[in-house]
């Protein structure tokens, strides 16, 4: 469960020290979520609290762009000029909803139907757009296919094609596009396993790819989703299941001549819960430096926050990142999400809650320096893991380590017999410090007894042990 965080925001900026990047922090509307914004952070596309899309720009505020959803769902997604924006839409008699397309000075336009072969309404919907490509001329999303036996598919819309069926793996099974590159070549999202569970995804170039290997069955490792792709698509963001501590951790997968790389686990918010709670990224940068996005500590919509991933710092709390930062935010106001990231990183967008009534829903923006914004990680001269503190603890414990080198990380604690109790990096990592918190419990989730414990870190670099001492 999230325990009351110290430091949130209050729009009050302190001056940060050399070390740090230069960070601000502000609102920017009321009651509404900003869910995907232009390359130059000027225009974004939402949704407001009763789930109607919206355009805003500084000039005009929140415009909504009308034609309510009467069913399904979606995500508003922008084109890097800001000028088109995908969304369900409400038909005009209001008896069915469609992915549809709004164009700057014209309005909206339905994508469906015709549908794909098999398509139609379900619940009175043919289905809902997810994204659309930076370029304004594909959409992505799922479509219903409600005849018996059928599950609902991935879909790619362009102009000259209509909708076309991405489909999965297995004859009846679900999938679904979540986001997709500039042009339109690459688009992430999940396929549905033979038991349920969701598989990460994609398809480039019309081709399906399968980037995590989850059976759905015998192991839940790997099974999560693809969310989002940098602008060139060679760098895909989503969340997978952690083989052992069981953490639905962010993910990272990278292409290299053509080829998409094996997951790399970028971790989680401290507190989060092994197998119910979920770290999902909403939005990578171009460079692959910063990957933003929304933390549900224990699986609920009431217990959230945003978080933040560079290399140097892992994948933080907000609330720490802004701290770090020389950020305070108003006491009274609790930070539930990261949605929104313009690709070079230096603006970052969500949305929170005020604490006190009317208990206003407020969007805001972090702006970057983007000579500070990623600073390069000091470099460390050999493999260090630093002593646990506090150490001997009854609850969590923190250690620091140091890479010289980028590579493959083991760091996990055992106990006196020799036994895995708990594993806390699994993953590549990049060279340079980060900070890793032992929660105290076992990879079931069960607090470890009180005893002697130690900490072993591994890589290809050599590898370091500390004793950390449990209590009552």
């Amino acid at each position: 469960m999230k325990k009351a965080v110290a430091i949130l925001a209050t729009g009050i900026t302190l001056l940060a020290s050399a070390a740090h990047a230069a960070v601000t922090f502000d609102y920017i509307f009321d009651n509404g979520y900003p869910l995907s914004v232009s390359n130059d952070g000027s225009v974004i596309a939402g949704n407001n609290l009763a789930y109607t899309s919206f355009r805003w720009t500084q000039a005009t505020g929140v415009v909504s762009l009308g034609r309510p959803q009467t069913s399904g769902g979606g995500a508003p997604g922008i084109s890097a000029n800001g000028t088109r924006i995908a969304y369900g839409i409400g038909s005009l008699d209001s008896s069915y909803t469609t992915p549809g397309l709004w164009k700057l000075g014209i309005g909206w336009q339905e994508l469906m139907p015709p549908t794909p072969p098999s398509g139609g309404t379900q619940d009175g919907s043919y289905g809902s757009a997810w994204d659309i490509s930076g370029d304004g001329n594909t959409v992505v999303g799922l479509y219903n296919r409600p005849d018996h036996g059928n599950r609902a598919h991935a879909f790619k819309w362009t102009q000259a094609t209509g909708a076309v069926d991405l489909g999965g793996t297995i004859t009846g099974q679900a999938s679904r596009a979540n986001g997709v590159n500039y042009d339109g070549s690459v688009i992430a999202g999940w396929i549905e396993t033979p038991y349920g569970p969701w598989q990460p995804a994609a398809w480039v170039n019309g081709s399906m790819v399968t980037l995590c290997d989850c059976d759905g069955f015998n192991s839940i490792a790997g099974c999560g989703e693809a969310r989002a792709t940098s602008s060139n698509g060679d760098i895909i963001v989503g969340f997978s299941s952690d083989p052992d501590s069981h953490q639905r951790a962010a993910s990272m997968w990278r292409r290299t001549d053509g080829v998409f790389g094996p997951v790399e686990i970028l971790g989680w918010v401290d507190g989060t819960q092994a197998e119910y709670g979920n770290n999902i990224p909403y939005a990578v940068s171009d460079d692959g430096n910063t990957v933003v996005g929304y933390c549900t500590f224990d699986g609920s919509p009431f217990s959230t926050t945003g978080f933040v991933w560079t290399p140097g710092t892992g994948v933080i709390d907000v609330n720490q990142y802004l701290a770090d930062n020389g950020v305070l935010v108003d006491p009274n106001f609790t930070i539930q999400g990261l949605t929104a990231m313009t690709p070079d990183g230096t603006k970052m967008f969500g949305y929170g809650q005020m604490l006190t009534p009317p208990y206003t829903r407020k969007a805001f923006r972090i702006t970057v320096s983007s000579v500070a914004a990623a600073p390069p990680a000091a470099r460390v001269a050999r493999i260090e893991l630093s002593a646990p503190s506090p150490n001997p603890s009854s609850s969590a414990t923190r250690m620091q380590l140091a890479l010289p080198a980028a590579g493959a990380v083991d760091l996990s604690v055992y106990d006196a017999s020799g036994r895995r109790v708990a594993t806390l990096l699994h993953s590549v990592l990049p060279a340079g410090r980060r900070s890793v918190q032992w929660d105290g419990r076992d990879a079931a989730g069960r607090r470890a007894t009180p005893g002697i414990y130690f900490a072993q870190l591994v890589t290809p670099q050599g590898s370091a042990v500390q004793r950390i001492v449990r209590m009552d």
